[in-house]
């Protein structure tokens, strides 16, 4: 018979899917045959209808027949039920992929949810033995197995975390507009894994699913088609990758980031094109990843001052004898000039020098004088504060925050005594794209009441990507007219972020910042409150840029102490 042979094709089906259809939703659609003669030909859906394969010519029989079934049910739960479309951004196409597969899902389960017998219908094109398979389609197909049967299990790390995040969106009942961000967040994922993804060559599976372009805002294709993969960008030497190297020269020329005003404290990620970007060095490639990082910069909302205030009243004595020694090391040691025009004594060496060519008819240099003068400090800082999720601990009745507060306002009440210039800026991260950077105070802004309010109101956040943030500090340095500078990191615990899966990563690159910065002439020094830290902070920071407080209720105490011994 010809529906059981491999002619039977969608002019033969034709006419039962359209009752089969109208069986199931109760409502018409229209089918229309795909006529593009592709091996690899996917259903789709426009204005028209849906449109299925002329002919499938991987399956025969019955399984053939189910095959067109399953296809049009599943566009026609497209139709059903995908009321939006998804804004396609800056999303890469990995992310793409991702976030159509979860809508794949979302349709389908509301589906079955009406008709549980599609389930098995559509589970038959999975295979039942699975995929184990760790590159992106792999991990695709494998997500779609675990996303339609509830029963099955799957051990891969990044499947367990999309099945959970999915049916995490979905409890509340069911949500498109939620698949965005969390495809977006999964992309990220497969980016740190280090796993290809052909864009060009990316086919839908299983073979019944329609190629899901419907679903977005614009038939264009995405930004950066392009393999997912790590390459140095050819034929472009603004976008090569640094060679490895602790100087930073190559960096700044290449990657220097875009100026941007500073933000509006209520600023979300992705509500200005024109972030700041940095590179991320990853130690496993031996190379920078460029335009890497994005920076969000913010002016924290203001909270009560009234007890920072109280707290600076208590140390009053404390703070004046701070700014006293400060104000002491400013007068600075004595230097000896030498080889001046003039001065105070004669330069042994160059007085017999200028004698002997005196006698040679030659004319001397007469730059034969010594002379003595006071060296003063000339000292820019900048405070960096870690302000992630981890300095809300209470230790006892005061948080670690509030500790780190104190002893911020302390030392910035000294240096502010002395003269000195200081800014305290913080930062936390959501995700290489949402390096959250706080202005508390800026060079040119006197330590106040204002100051002392956005202190006073910001919170513990986030996570702790420590590289991008000591790059920022060190490029918003750069307009310090002071000869010397300094940045002060202060922290709870080691580099982490919720897109990378090794804490290695991220402390290597952390290393690279410090040694970029110590190179462009701005040493980074680090004051921790974390006892185990020592492994992982000498790496970053060497072994005499850092000290580990074990005591963190001295930290108020012993910050402005550090300022005296870096300083000295």
């Amino acid at each position: 018979m010809q529906s059981d042979g491999l002619d039977y094709g969608f002019d033969a089906a034709d006419k039962s899917l359209r009752h089969y259809l109208r069986a199931l939703w109760d409502r018409e659609f229209a089918l229309r045959p795909c006529e593009q003669p592709l091996t690899q030909i996917r259903p789709f859906i426009s204005e028209l209808g849906i449109h299925l394969p002329r002919q499938y010519r991987s399956h025969q029989g019955q399984l053939l027949k189910d095959l067109y079934r399953a296809a049009a049910a599943h566009a026609a739960a497209h139709q059903a039920y995908s009321h939006i479309q998804f804004q396609r951004n800056k999303l890469k196409p990995v992310q793409l992929a991702i976030i159509a597969l979860l809508e794949d899902a979302r349709v389908e389960q509301l589906a079955i949810d009406a008709m549980p017998g599609l389930r098995n219908l559509w589970l038959q094109f999975f295979d039942a033995q699975g995929h184990q398979g760790i590159g992106v389609e792999s991990l695709l197909l494998r997500l779609s197995h675990a996303l339609l049967d509830p029963d099955r299990e799957d051990d891969n790390p990044w499947v367990m975390k999309a099945r959970r995040l999915y049916k995490a969106s979905q409890q509340a009942g069911s949500n498109a507009e939620s698949l965005r961000e969390i495809g977006s967040l999964l992309g990220n994922d497969i980016g740190q894994m280090r796993v290809q993804f052909n864009a060009k060559s990316y086919v839908v599976e299983p073979l019944y699913r329609d190629d899901n372009l419907f679903l977005w805002d614009s038939d264009a294709p995405p930004e950066e088609m392009r393999m997912e993969e790590l390459a140095p960008l050819a034929n472009n030497e603004a976008e090569q990758y640094t060679p490895k190297s602790d100087l930073d020269s190559a960096e700044d020329q290449r990657f220097r980031p875009r100026e941007t005003a500073m933000a509006d404290p209520d600023r979300t990620a992705g509500s200005d094109a024109d972030l700041p970007t940095y590179p991320e060095w990853d130690e496993r490639i031996g190379h920078y990843r460029p335009h890497w990082c994005s920076i969000i910069e913010q002016v924290p909302p203001a909270g009560d001052a009234a007890p920072l205030r109280a707290e600076l009243e208590h140390h009053t004595r404390l703070s004046a004898r701070l700014a006293q020694l400060i104000q002491a090391r400013k007068v600075g040691q004595p230097v000896q000039l030498r080889n001046q025009a003039d001065g105070d004594s004669f330069e042994l060496d160059q007085l017999i020098k200028a004698h002997a060519a005196l006698r040679c008819g030659q004319v001397p240099e007469w730059r034969i004088h010594r002379k003595q003068r006071l060296q003063k400090r000339d000292l820019s800082v900048l405070l960096l504060l870690d302000l992630s999720e981890s300095t809300n601990a209470r230790l006892g009745e005061v948080s670690l925050l509030s500790l780190i507060r104190q002893a911020s306002v302390l030392l910035a009440t000294a240096i502010g005594q002395s003269g000195d210039p200081l800014a305290i800026h913080g930062f936390r991260s959501n995700g290489r794209h949402e390096v959250h950077y706080l202005h508390f105070k800026d060079f040119n802004q006197p330590f106040d009441d204002v100051v002392l309010a956005r202190l006073a109101g910001v919170e513990g956040a986030l996570s702790t990507r420590m590289g991008a943030a000591i790059r920022h500090a060190r490029h918003g340095m750069r307009h310090c007219r002071t000869e010397q500078r300094l940045i002060l990191v202060v922290t709870d615990g080691e580099p982490h972020d919720i897109d990378v899966f090794q804490p290695e990563v991220l402390i290597h690159d952390a290393a690279r910042a410090v040694g970029q910065a110590r190179a462009a002439g701005t040493p980074v020094f680090c004051v921790s409150v974390d006892p185990k830290a020592d492994p992982y902070i000498k790496r970053i920071f060497g072994p005499h840029n850092y000290v580990v407080i074990d005591s963190v209720e001295q930290l108020p105490q012993r910050l402005p102490e550090l300022y005296l011994r870096l300083t000295a």
